[in-house]
């Protein structure tokens, strides 16, 4: 099991967010988004939360390139009809250049029930294929991070 929370703070705020974070201690890895102007400036994942892995490919967890973090707002009946659609974005985007792989994450817990977490080469990469895909039918926070010390 997965732990994914993603974190609002406005722009300015950051030094509180990260002191408030550091003190203290979560078995996960932050992240910060690479634009200011997202719904969800910083994502944090680790182990031992309520997703479970629902589809996979490629290799996710790469440590080269940048991370696309993207929650989706998925009204519960709505699963099948959301699979199918993300089905088919990845079939086109994984064979895109500068894409790694995905892992999409469920749980029955969370606010956002749905989490793609995407490793693409580089921004401009993911940028290129964004536009290749059809849309997912389905409200979404897309961001790309990259991982903060600690």
């Amino acid at each position: 099991m997965t732990h994914i929370e993603v974190f609002a703070v406005p722009p300015g705020e950051d030094d509180d967010f990260l002191l408030a974070w550091r003190e203290e201690p979560r078995p996960a890895t932050l992240y910060r988004a690479l634009r200011d102007d997202v719904d969800f400036r910083f994502a944090e994942l680790g182990e031992g939360g309520s997703y479970e892995v629902v589809r996979e490919d490629g290799a996710p967890d790469a440590a080269s390139g940048c991370v696309l973090v993207n929650p989706y707002e998925v009204a519960a009946g709505d699963d099948a009809r959301f699979l199918a659609a993300w089905d088919a974005a990845r079939e086109t985007l994984a064979r895109q250049r500068g894409a790694i792989g995905a892992r999409l994450h469920r749980s029955a817990e969370a606010e956002f029930r749905f989490v793609d977490v995407a490793r693409w080469s580089s921004p401009l990469m993911f940028f290129r294929a964004r536009g290749v895909a059809a849309a997912i039918p389905f409200p979404s926070h897309p961001a790309l991070y990259q991982p903060i010390g600690g």
